[in-house]
């Protein structure tokens, strides 16, 4: 096996997480004894169909809070450029949110640096901003009707709204966001005494977390709420999960974060899809089991990282054992065919495997078309030899 050099920051791996995502985590790093934070919805929008990549594309249905005893901050992410079409809708949000009765302490508008914007909320006067909303004929569900029609002509209401937003308002431009969770993460996540490999997974392993959790908040239309002793609890169990002697992600936050799409050609056209495809499998089935191989393939790569080489041969060593004895035992029972030869091959035991999961995975990810003398087949190909892998020639 060749070896593996990785990146020496681990830094650049946090940005596969949308932009909305890591702000949320970077303040759930600065929770406080008695504080929470908070992810939710601030428009009657159809988001069911919302990708957790495909946030940041929405960022305007979406606001942090973060409250303890005496405060209570409301905060806006934008990473785009900042129109005054933008910046209006954002303040029109804040203005209804101010009117409701959890009182907000402070409102942050956060950028990336990258984007260059200025801060333009209060471009318009309280007197200019109510003029076109007096002056607006858009529909009813739109922020700025709901606004119109929540203040009735009474400006010296609104203006009150206006000033006091205005009073509690910080405008903040991230110039690295991934830097800043790294900073905040260091003690939480040990980060002087471990591999750093370990702790940039730990972080990442939080990050997948806390976005899975979101979006299935978000897609039943609920604030998704976590206390400081809920996130310590989350801290504890995930150095305990991923360390450097083991590493166990959670594979049913893969899963949810890592969905197998048919219309990807690389997909269709791969080995191991072909290879389920021979076992009859259901389409629902081959999208788990390529599942499998890709939670496998992903801690393969951790320990690549941590320089667990050997680790990584047992396993599949294992199972490609596991696999020649079951198909000479299908063989002569006159049973061999592909789906048992897939099924009794995932029933072997392989303890080098963490889980399950990694051990069904890595059955399926050995059928893959760039394997050697360890590749599996659920169905004999024309060019491949009936007997078993001459182990005089498998080093």
């Amino acid at each position: 096996m060749d070896t593996y050099t990785p990146d020496s920051s681990g830094i650049n791996s946090l940005g596969g997480f949308s932009y909305q995502i890591r702000v949320f985590v970077y303040y759930m790093l600065l929770l406080e004894d008695k504080m929470q934070i908070e992810f939710e919805t601030i428009d009657d929008v159809n988001i069911k169909k919302i990708k957790p990549n495909e946030i940041d594309n929405n960022d305007e249905n979406f606001i942090s809070k973060i409250s303890g005893v005496d405060s209570n901050i409301a905060i806006q992410v934008k990473r785009t450029s900042i129109t005054e079409n933008t910046a209006q809708k954002t303040l029109l949000n804040w203005i209804l949110l101010e009117t409701s009765e959890n009182v907000v302490t402070k409102y942050v508008l956060l950028t990336d640096q990258e984007y260059n914007n200025k801060d333009i909320l209060f471009n318009k006067s309280a007197k200019e901003l109510f003029q076109c909303i007096e002056k607006s004929d858009k529909s009813a569900k739109a922020i700025i009707t709901k606004v119109k029609n929540k203040f009735k002509n009474n400006f010296k209401e609104f203006e009150k709204k206006y000033n006091s937003i205005n009073e509690k308002y910080e405008f903040i431009a991230f110039d690295n966001i991934d830097k800043k969770i790294d900073e905040a993460s260091a003690i939480l996540f040990r980060k002087a005494g471990i591999n750093k490999v370990v702790y940039y997974n730990r972080i990442k392993e939080l990050l997948q977390h806390v976005t899975v959790e979101v979006m299935e908040a978000v897609n039943n239309k609920k604030a998704y709420i976590f206390s400081f002793d809920e996130f310590m609890a989350l801290i504890d169990d995930i150095c305990f999960r991923i360390k450097e002697e083991v590493m166990r992600p959670l594979y049913s936050n893969f899963k949810r974060m890592n969905k197998v799409d048919f219309k990807e050609l690389h997909i269709a056209n791969s080995r191991e899809y072909q290879q389920l495809v021979a076992c009859e499998l259901p389409q629902n089935l081959i999208e788990q089991h390529l599942g499998f191989s890709g939670y496998y393939e992903s801690l393969k790569f951790s320990y690549m990282e941590t320089n667990k080489i050997c680790k990584i041969k047992d396993i599949e060593e294992t199972t490609y054992e596991n696999f020649e004895n079951v198909k000479f035992s299908l063989q002569r029972s006159g049973q061999d065919n592909p789906y048992n030869r897939l099924e009794e091959t995932k029933k072997q035991s392989n303890s080098y495997a963490d889980n399950e999961q990694i051990k069904f995975g890595s059955s399926i990810y050995l059928t893959k078309e760039e394997m050697e003398d360890i590749q599996i087949s659920w169905e004999d190909e024309d060019n491949e030899k009936p007997q078993t892998r001459n182990r005089s020639n498998s080093d």
